[in-house]
């Protein structure tokens, strides 16, 4: 059976098992039944449990090769899969308009499912480490090189023994250097590979060396594995992903740590979030919406173009702050900003109606933004989607906010927002790219609920 469908299938038992057993550990838990046994609701549940959780490891479940991945990669994919479960789990409640379960018991088997993933994970890592420590199932490695990088590897094979890796020896134009047996020049690559067992060949030459190129052809002839250890050159294919479109073999380089997987996921989560958002705020949006309506009879809605990802313009949506007159009277009030660099604030805007300055302080006229959120134009956290004449401004380094979708928060509206001068707010977004992950994103978006309550920096 392939490795990759066998992970599949114990995951699935995992997902399975958990079931029963959080049924007896919730029961415990909370020292009373929390519904019957083999009854409507215990099928129900079981079956939407069992799907999501199914679903979820189809579409987002990897299974890389352990000798070539750390271990947090794998915990990585088993949390990832689990709060996608979860999601898919609420969505399919509420379409279906379920909510008689037992959230206790959910968060039970969330919990009891996370665990049995993350704990099949480390054991299976613990037994085939204490085998290959053994002897059993190892590969062997012929190095292509004596440089730094070489002895490098050498050195991170020794200090991983759980890996299961043998250093046969290593090729280069001459001997010594290395803490492993010289096998010849790099003309002899051919008879060595017939002369020794080899598994894969690990090439410690810069990627732009001319030889490197000819040791991977012999490896291809060969039908032998290469791995390419990476220079200061090379480094950039570590965010880098391999296409195909074309007929034409591509490596397209990423600036960003934003992974595919994680984009899907975030999008998912924005989805999701925004649509339930949306139908529980829309009694408080129809108060605002009457209480604007009531002060000037103008339009509800402010809707500006804003700049959003990679520079494509889109329609934001707000509530009205403001006089309907305001663009017009901004140009008289341009020689009053109080903020650097090619944003205009003001704290004692005129423009702003009585309503519009409650609906500032409290952050409730970005609530539109929702439906931009839907719409996949912007994200919840993100960094705040600029006027396009703001970004014409720009200096080259603040053009790459434009590369994530922009946000409803992020770090500058958790950090003082209008007290933050314009070069540090433009650095705070460049570290929140930089230093993007999933789960910072929940921690900005539960910081940010204090922060509003606050209504620090509002204005």
């Amino acid at each position: 059976m392939p490795r990759k469908r066998l992970y599949l299938l114990v995951d699935a038992a995992v997902v399975l098992s958990s079931f029963p057993l959080s049924y007896f550990v919730g029961q415990w838990i909370m020292g009373r039944v929390l519904f019957a046994w083999g009854g409507t609701i215990f099928f129900q549940t079981y079956l939407l449990i069992v799907v999501s959780w199914l679903v979820a490891l189809l579409l987002f479940s990897e299974y890389p090769v352990k000798r070539l991945t750390a271990p947090w990669r794998e915990w990585w994919v088993a949390i990832r899969v689990s709060v996608v479960a979860m999601l898919l789990f609420g969505t399919l409640t509420f379409v279906m308009k379920l909510h008689y379960f037992s959230r206790a018991f959910i968060a039970t088997d969330f919990l009891v499912t996370l665990f049995g993933l993350l704990l099949i994970r480390v054991m299976s890592r613990l037994i085939i480490g204490f085998f290959r420590r053994s002897g059993l199932d190892y590969r062997s490695k012929l190095l292509i090189g004596n440089g730094r990088f070489a002895q490098k590897y050498i050195d991170a094979v020794e200090q991983s023994p759980r890996l299961g890796l043998r250093i046969l020896g290593f090729l280069a134009d001459s001997g010594g250097g290395l803490d492993a047996p010289y096998l010849g020049s790099l003309s002899e690559l051919r008879s060595t590979l017939h002369h020794f067992t080899v598994d894969g060949v690990v090439v410690a030459l810069p990627v732009s060396d001319p030889r490197t190129e000819a040791v991977i052809q012999e490896c291809e002839l060969q039908g032998i594995q290469v791995e390419l250890m990476l220079d200061s050159m090379s480094s950039r294919l570590t965010n880098s992903e391999m296409v195909y479109g074309m007929g034409l073999p591509r490596v397209i380089l990423s600036n960003i740590p934003h992974t595919s997987d994680g984009l899907a996921v975030k999008r998912v989560t924005d989805f999701i979030l925004s649509s339930l958002a949306l139908v529980l705020l829309s009694p408080l949006f129809a108060v605002i919406a009457l209480a604007i309506k009531a002060t000037d009879k103008g339009p509800v809605f402010f809707v500006q173009e804003r700049t959003g990802l990679r520079g494509r313009t889109f329609k934001m949506y707000k509530f009205r702050s403001m006089r309907v007159d305001a663009e017009q009277m901004k140009e008289k009030l341009l020689h009053m900003n109080e903020m650097s660099g090619p944003v205009f604030k003001l704290k004692n805007d005129p423009r702003v109606t009585r309503v519009g300055r409650w609906l500032r302080s409290t952050s409730l006229d970005e609530l539109p933004q929702l439906i931009n959120v839907l719409l996949g134009e912007m994200s919840l956290v993100g960094p705040r989607p600029p006027i396009p004449s703001e970004v014409n401004q720009y200096d080259a380094a603040y053009r790459r906010r434009l590369s994530v979708k922009p946000g409803l928060t992020c770090l500058w509206q958790i950090s003082g927002r209008n007290e933050i001068d314009f070069d540090d707010w433009m650095r705070l977004d460049l570290r929140y790219i930089d230093t993007w992950s999933y789960w910072r994103d929940w921690s900005i978006l539960l910081k940010t609920i204090p922060a509003v309550f606050k209504r620090h920096g509002a204005s």
